[in-house]
């Protein structure tokens, strides 16, 4: 059996680390592709690409990474993704939504995010959100 797809467009603001009061926008759109049906059961994660938007740090740069999909029995989608920023350093987002029954709209479209650098610090906070 076949896998699936899914487009799916994050946006919001970041802030670099030394800046908390500088906001700037920041956005990402990716493509996402499971593996073949039974392989996504046993291991619900799926490949992703595409591109981040972050005034500043990466201006439509691509992006690689995955999703986390286990969400029915963690409660938690996780995003990961590495792109090379405009300085042309390589760059690490990550996030996670914390999914809630009882506030799942909210839970399910808001995405909390950190951007670290090459040697795991982190440079910039985010905060995005599914529109």
């Amino acid at each position: 059996m076949s896998g699936f797809e899914f487009w799916e467009t994050m946006a919001g603001a970041y802030h670099l680390v030394d800046k908390p009061h500088e906001e700037r926008p920041m956005s990402f759109t990716i493509h996402a592709k499971s593996p073949p049906l039974l392989r996504f059961l046993r291991r619900p994660e799926v490949d992703i690409e595409g591109e981040v938007f972050a005034p500043g740090l990466a201006n439509h740069r691509h992006l690689r990474g995955t999703l986390g999909m286990n969400v029915l029995r963690t409660g938690k989608l996780p995003y990961w993704f590495r792109f090379v920023g405009d300085d042309d350093k390589p760059y690490v987002f990550q996030g996670q939504k914390d999914v809630s029954p009882t506030a799942l709209v909210e839970t399910m479209t808001t995405l909390p995010g950190s951007i670290r650098d090459e040697n795991g610090v982190e440079v910039a906070a985010a905060l995005l959100r599914f529109d």
